[in-house]
This record gives structure tokens, C-alpha cells and sequence, in this order.
């Protein structure tokens, strides 16, 4: 199943190559392997939220996929998102899938900074993105925005703890 699923995101990506022969394009990933517990908030509305998310490389280090599982008993998001490089456009991209039906694709230009940004493609409506933050101490911060109102606000962030590295 995963294979299929990845399969998929990255044929839609268009892009037959991943990475040239001899590169490694998720080298500045590799800290995020393994499970990490988070909890966060819901600006908006104050409500908490928690989350477990594994990291883990896939073919051969031309890949990675996380699950997100969402803990909370009122929460019921449960997402797999693989991520890709397209060396033709020297970008990484991502297709996200979740258990309500969704499949969003995303774009970014990698780590900068300490900062990972993921934009959507200009189909998904409303526009979104995902911010991750390297923080000290095997922690990361995940803020995903969503457009209101013509500018980008925090629909959530989970403050994030490695437990088990991958």
C-alpha cells in the first residue's frame, strides 16, 4: 500500500527522476526520522489538540513519508503524505492524502534557515501551508496556515518531541 500511494504522489508530480544518480536530496531530512508526540492548539478556538507523526525514508533515500495520526478522542485526522525531489526543478514536492478523501499537493524549496515551508499548488482552494520549525532539544514546531481573508493565518500548531529516532 505504501509503495502504491507514494507511486502515485509521485507520478503527479511529473517527474520520472527523483534525484540525479549519485545525489542525495533528503540528507537535510534525515533528523526528522522516526516518531514524534506533539500537542498544539487551535488559535482560533482555544482547542487542544495532539498528534503522533513518524517520519521514515523510502526508496532507497529518494523519499520520505510521514503518517500523522491525530490522538485527541475529538480529533479524527489521520493523513500519509509522501514527499519527493524533482531534480529537473530543484524542488521537493509533496502530495498529501487523509482519511476524509482529500489529496493536496504542496511545493517547497527545502530546509532554509531552519525552516521548512511546504506551499500548496495553486488548485488547492483555500491556499494553505505548513511550516516546520527545527527547535533545540529534538523538538519541532508545525504550524499549518490556511488563507482567510486574502492572508495566511494559523489554523493550528503542535509543538512537537522526537521519541524514538528513526
Amino acid at each position: 500500500m505504501r509503495l502504491t500511494v507514494l507511486g502515485l504522489g509521485l507520478c503527479m508530480f511529473g517527474s520520472s527522476a527523483l534525484a540525479v544518480a549519485g545525489e542525495q536530496p533528503f540528507r537535510d531530512f534525515a533528523n526528522l526520522s522516526g516518531q514524534w508526540t506533539c500537542h498544539g492548539v487551535f488559535p482560533a478556538s482555544g482547542k487542544t489538540i495532539d498528534s503522533v507523526i513518524r517520519f521514515e525514508s523510502d526508496l532507497s533515500g529518494q523519499a520520505m513519508v510521514k503518517h500523522h495520526d491525530d490522538t485527541s478522542p475529538s480529533s479524527n485526522y489521520h493523513a500519509l503524505e509522501a514527499w519527493g525531489y524533482d531534480a529537473k526543478a530543484a524542488r521537493y514536492n509533496a502530495v498529501i492524502m487523509d482519511n476524509f478523501g482529500g489529496a493536496r499537493i504542496f511545493g517547497s524549496e527545502g530546509w532554509r534557515d531552519g525552516r521548512l515551508v511546504w506551499t500548496s499548488a495553486p488548485e488547492v482552494k483555500p491556499a494553505q501551508r505548513f511550516v516546520y520549525v527545527r527547535m533545540p532539544e529534538n523538538r519541532l514546531r508545525v504550524d499549518w496556515e490556511i488563507e482567510r481573508g486574502g492572508k495566511m493565518v494559523i489554523g493550528d500548531t503542535l509543538g512537537c518531541v522526537q521519541k524514538s529516532p528513526g
